[in-house]
């Protein structure tokens, strides 16, 4: 018996905010570690979508989604849907993480402030928040082949 399955993704990511019609938001969705597609978006963005198939052995996965650059600010990287073999997985993507990278010095200065910022932001805590990436970081999704055991136990 063959315990390989091909998986389609299809991610929607958008770039909701900019200072002009040229910033640059940069990233790359990766599965278990190995990089499979960059991202690019330039200025405000309707929707993006990323879509790869992959040959995936049943066990314990994660897709990552990490936003590597901002031009501006005011940028962010916004994870708007994922799906996978045409299932869209809505409020699942919330049990994901985004864990966010905070620059200096606004994270120290924070810190001694007495308002550190959230190390993670999700794990279903946190709602959507966890696709939207303001600060650069990378945002996980733990999830296991046979695809839909792993849909019906986190339905």
């Amino acid at each position: 018996m063959d315990d390989t399955a091909k998986l389609h993704f299809k991610l929607v990511v958008e770039c909701p905010n900019e200072q002009s019609p040229s910033d640059v938001t940069r990233g790359h969705v990766s599965v278990d570690g190995k990089k499979i597609q960059d991202i690019e978006l330039i200025g405000k963005t309707e929707a993006h979508e990323v879509e790869f198939e992959l040959g995936i052995d049943d066990g314990d996965h994660t897709l990552t989604v990490e936003h590597t650059y901002s031009e501006s600010p005011q940028s962010a990287l916004v994870i708007s849907k994922i799906e996978i073999d045409e299932i869209d997985l809505g409020v699942l993507t919330y049990q994901g993480v985004y864990t966010p990278t905070y620059p200096e010095p606004w994270y120290s200065d924070e810190v001694t402030a007495g308002r550190p910022p959230k190390e993670i932001i999700g794990e279903g805590k946190d709602g959507s928040a966890c696709l939207f990436m303001g600060w650069e970081g990378r945002y996980d999704l733990k999830f296991s082949t046979p695809l839909y055991e792993w849909l019906l136990e986190n339905i």
